[in-house]
């Protein structure tokens, strides 16, 4: 037990470590919200769905927190990064797994670097809600390919607003909406986020963000 401690501890100097929100089943990654190329620009527009973004109060503005989502973005590009992301993985998660509770993927190549963690934990289901369309459409314009493991979950710019357009080429693509009234939601609406008392997906029984099959997922606002 030591030992995989030091193992893991050592990965985790690399890699940053993984964040364990309370709402996901298994633990996460992410990174400051400040750091948003899309959800910084959504911040200074009301009605977007970033402009009382969660990840910019809450627990996530705690010293040791903010010190943590730092460090994980200023390793995101470790030449180690993807092996040890990898082995973190296999170690600490049994199921699923989800990318950006806060914060969002910085380049294509920071994408590219996640597909390869992906391809090297197959038993494991991830999740990826993002705003950047840009750079998604990019890595699949140039050849990319989304492994069956991974969701990539377009999240919509406002509230009560449309999908992302432009991936119906792509099964792996899936959208989130955020809404203002359950009466204004669209597709599967999010147990946790729908101010019923459920406080996590598992509570709920819900996967429906790792599940390709379901198109849209809409939470209300968080």
């Amino acid at each position: 037990m030591q030992t995989k401690q030091v193992v893991v501890d050592a990965l985790s100097d690399i890699t940053g470590g993984l964040s364990n929100p309370r709402k996901m089943p298994e633990e996460a990654y992410s990174t400051p919200a400040i750091h948003c190329k899309v959800g910084s620009k959504l911040r200074a527009v009301e009605g977007s769905v970033c402009h009382e973004c969660y990840a910019m109060k809450g627990n996530y503005n705690w010293p040791n927190v903010k010190k943590a989502l730092q460090r994980r973005y200023d390793n995101l590009y470790h030449p180690m990064w993807v092996t040890a992301m990898t082995m973190l993985i296999r170690i600490k998660v049994k199921e699923r797994f989800r990318w950006f509770d806060s914060g969002d993927i910085d380049s294509v190549q920071c994408l590219r670097n996640i597909i390869e963690v992906c391809n090297g934990t197959p038993n494991i289901q991830h999740w990826l809600v993002t705003k950047e369309k840009r750079t998604v459409r990019k890595f699949l314009d140039e050849g990319g390919i989304i492994p069956d493991n991974l969701v990539i979950q377009m999240s919509g710019y406002m509230l009560d607003g449309d999908i992302v357009k432009g991936f119906d080429d792509c099964n792996q693509i899936t959208h989130h909406l955020v809404h203002t009234d359950r009466d204004k939601a669209r597709g599967h609406i999010c147990p946790v986020e729908d101010g019923n008392g459920v406080t996590s997906c598992k509570q709920a029984n819900c996967y429906a963000c790792w599940d390709n099959g379901v198109n849209v997922v809409s939470s209300g606002i968080h």
